[in-house]
């Protein structure tokens, strides 16, 4: 079997994925490369990537797009790492700034303002030149660094206890997507992979995460981030979709498991 391409996101939620691949057999087929979830989705965009965990609200674009696991990244309450952090209460804040690492956050952020908070706020990209922040503004923050820079603002929004209040349903940051047909065998290690990882996350922190707190990334992995990708979470993505990118031809079958269960 040739290589496969795997692509990663490279933040502290990934962990129990991390340790289960490289513990598999199905990682003597795996070349596995860490970043970003907006590159990410540029490496599968691209083709760079076979497989890559896929920022949702990039899936659509995709051709052959197919999500292969039962896992994911998600959330069923707060998510604590993906935050609208400002020194300004939520009715004033009049612009916005977009984290460049998520196309998924801002895509949420922008829904967010329009239909839930009914803000009518203006949207630009997060760069060195908009810190400090000021009054009547904010920043959608994402991944790791938001441990270290939450304590500098006095309002933390966090966008998925958000949605969850908007529409009742869970939120899905991130699927595993492939964009070409792989074996079936290969699919099934794959799978149980993540699965043994989700299941071991004492072991992935340790193994993998050596300079967080352990008990912060226990809570952490435990109480915020949600990887089983359930039937809730599969209406929660097409709600998502369908609200906010305004997908009419959404269809679960299509983006479902290619494989065996």
């Amino acid at each position: 079997m040739m290589p496969v391409n795997v692509a990663a996101v490279s933040y502290l939620n990934t962990v129990p994925f991390l340790h289960g691949l490289k513990r598999s057999a199905a990682a003597r087929y795996i070349r596995l490369s860490l970043a970003p979830p907006a590159q990410c989705a540029a490496m599968i965009e691209s083709r760079q990537a076979d497989i890559a965990l896929t920022p949702v609200a990039a899936i659509p674009a995709l051709n052959n797009a197919t999500i292969i696991t039962d896992y994911c990244l998600g959330a069923i309450a707060p998510v604590r790492t993906v935050v609208l952090l400002s020194d300004t209460p939520l009715e004033a804040i009049r612009t916005i700034y977009l984290d460049p690492d998520s196309r998924t956050s801002s895509a949420l952020v922008r829904l967010l303002a329009a239909n839930y908070w009914r803000i009518g706020a203006a949207f630009a990209p997060l760069t060195v030149d908009a810190f400090p922040i000021k009054q009547g503004e904010g920043c959608v923050m994402i991944g790791d660094k938001v441990f270290s820079h939450e304590r500098q603002f006095l309002y933390r929004y966090d966008l998925a206890e958000a949605w969850i209040r908007f529409t009742g349903t869970p939120f899905v940051f991130a699927a595993w997507v492939a964009v070409k047909p792989l074996p079936e065998a290969f699919l099934r290690l794959f799978n149980e992979a993540l699965g043994y990882g989700v299941g071991h996350i004492c072991e992935a922190v340790a193994a993998e995460a050596p300079a967080f707190d352990a008990a912060l990334a226990f809570d952490y992995l435990t109480n915020n981030i949600h990887y089983r990708l359930d039937e809730d979470k599969h209406r929660g993505m097409k709600h998502f979709l369908n609200y906010e990118l305004r997908i009419t031809n959404y269809d679960n079958h299509s983006l479902d498991k290619n494989r065996n269960s």
